[in-house]
């Protein structure tokens, strides 16, 4: 039993150990180490497709990170490193697309898309949870002003149907049909 209790103090204290040493070292990284990396983050490598010189494992990514460092400790400014990068391999060297003139479309045509796509579902289930009178539909039962005209109507649709040789249903018996037999 002590040797249990011992073991869980012990396994307590090496973890309580570890977690202070890792809380600790996230202080200590220089402020141009910290812009160094946020820079190499967001330079994509030339030769790599897709990957940043920071996690390139090319000799030209390699050689970027040295430059970036060195631009820094000259005292640039972060938008002079890219801007130096982009002059020598074009605007693709950045991972992120510029802000500006027509590659601002590339930042705002995904929002409005979802935006438009979420404003159209909601109008359409908007428009199936409605009653059929909230509806501006006439209901079957208007469409005739009385029951003459709506049986005038019948007979000439009935009659229609038997010059050109058409089947009708009867009303009582929806399996038979008319002029010609059974089905």
């Amino acid at each position: 039993m002590r040797t249990r209790i011992y073991w869980a103090l012990a396994t307590t204290l090496a973890v309580a150990v570890s977690i202070s040493a890792c809380a600790r070292a996230t202080g200590v990284v220089p402020p141009i180490e910290q812009r160094t990396q946020r820079l190499n983050e967001v330079i994509m490598c030339p030769v790599c497709p897709g990957e940043s010189i920071d996690q390139s494992q090319n000799t030209l990514a390699g050689q970027m990170r040295v430059i970036v460092r060195e631009k820094l400790e000259q005292g640039w400014e972060e938008e002079e490193i890219k801007a130096f990068f982009v002059e020598r391999y074009g605007p693709s060297v950045l991972l992120e697309p510029p802000t500006q003139g027509v590659s601002l479309v590339v930042w705002l045509l995904p929002p409005v898309a979802v935006v438009t796509a979420g404003l159209t579902l909601y109008l359409v289930l908007r428009l199936m949870r409605q009653s059929p009178h909230a509806r501006k539909e006439f209901p079957n039962d208007q469409a005739f002003s009385s029951d003459e005209e709506r049986d005038e109507y019948f007979r000439r649709v009935e009659a229609a149907s038997e010059l050109d040789g058409g089947v009708v249903a009867e009303p009582s018996d929806a399996g038979t049909q008319r002029g010609g037999g059974a089905s």
